[in-house]
């Protein structure tokens, strides 16, 4: 027995030596952890359509669409785009917007001239094939009114706000058609207003202006923060929800359209993060395959920069998963 005792005492510090061994060479390899960052990426410096602003994009039918005054274009990949015959139909997408609902698009109305002196019509257009408009009513009692962004929400489009030549509002109507609107509250908390964002984020409604407002039912709304960026007015923006976040795109602040982007997950508290396209407002912008699409955009109107620049280049924001060791 006892000349097996040196032979398990040497085979014993042997696998202790290579535990050893293999816990050192375990420490030495790196700690493999993702890190995520957004990233911009230019995938077009000038686009079919037109240098021009305010006017929109979709994600429709695994399809990206842009919906410009002069025309709409298709595309699949955001590089290779297509006119449509679909025309515009609103005409001045600067005051009306066009809203997506049931996989169908809706033109909210028709706007000729500007706000000095004006046409409007309660028409009510939809399109299914993106060929053609089919006109589904001449006399909705749409209010008539602009500087609105409708939304969908509960199966039905809203509109908050809004203007006409006389003054803003502050009221709430709803719709299950586009056609037939229904006025649903008046007097709301935040008071008159035109140009106001509202997205949806972890089941609630953001109003979205130089404050923000939050609702779980289009109806009751609670402040979140009197200020985006405290002492700065912010306006002008393109807004998306991304990765679980607010996106603000294109922002004038304190009368300086930059390339800043702010984001937030509450709607609070907001993050800033340096675009490397050039300052604008007035962006066109949608989500299509886990990116962020923008084109347009409007610069200038200022001491520094009297003379207006356009743009139509297409840029995306996407998040990526960077690898790196850890000590």
């Amino acid at each position: 027995m006892k000349q097996f005792i040196p032979l398990l005492i040497s085979l014993l510090a042997s696998c202790s030596n290579q535990s050893n061994e293999n816990a050192s060479e375990s420490a030495e390899k790196p700690v493999i952890k993702p890190d995520s960052s957004y990233v911009w990426t230019k995938i077009l410096d000038s686009a079919d359509w037109k240098k021009n602003y305010n006017f929109q994009m979709f994600s429709n039918r695994d399809t990206l669409w842009t919906f410009h005054p002069d025309g709409n274009w298709f595309s699949t990949n955001g590089t290779n785009w297509t006119k449509s015959q679909l025309p515009n139909s609103i005409y001045n997408l600067a005051f009306l917007d066009y809203v997506q609902f049931n996989e169908t698009i809706l033109g909210l109305g028709h706007f000729e001239g500007n706000i000095e002196q004006f046409t409007f019509k309660p028409e009510i257009y939809k399109t299914s094939d993106f060929k053609n408009w089919v006109t589904i009513s001449s006399l909705s009692n749409i209010p008539k009114r602009f500087f609105y962004h409708p939304f969908v929400f509960d199966n039905k489009i809203w509109i908050i706000g809004g203007e006409d030549k006389q003054t803003k509002y502050s009221d709430i109507w709803n719709s299950p058609d586009g056609i037939n609107w229904t006025k649903q509250k008046e007097n709301l908390p935040f008071g008159k207003r035109g140009g106001s964002q509202i997205v949806f984020l972890n089941g609630k409604l953001y109003l979205l202006e130089n404050d923000v407002w939050s609702s779980t039912d289009g109806l009751n709304w609670q402040k979140v923060t009197d200020e985006i960026v405290k002492g700065e007015q912010i306006f002008g923006y393109s807004t998306q929800v991304f990765d679980n976040k607010i996106w603000l795109l294109g922002c004038n602040r304190n009368g300086q359209f930059s390339s800043q982007v702010l984001f937030s997950s509450d709607g609070k508290n907001w993050l800033t993060q340096n675009a490397p396209w050039l300052p604008r407002g007035g962006i066109a912008s949608t989500v299509y395959k886990n990116k962020i699409y923008i084109t347009g955009g409007k610069y200038g109107g200022t001491p520094n920069h009297p003379n207006f620049r356009y743009d139509n280049d297409v840029w995306t924001l996407e998040k990526k998963l960077f690898f790196s060791g850890l000590p």
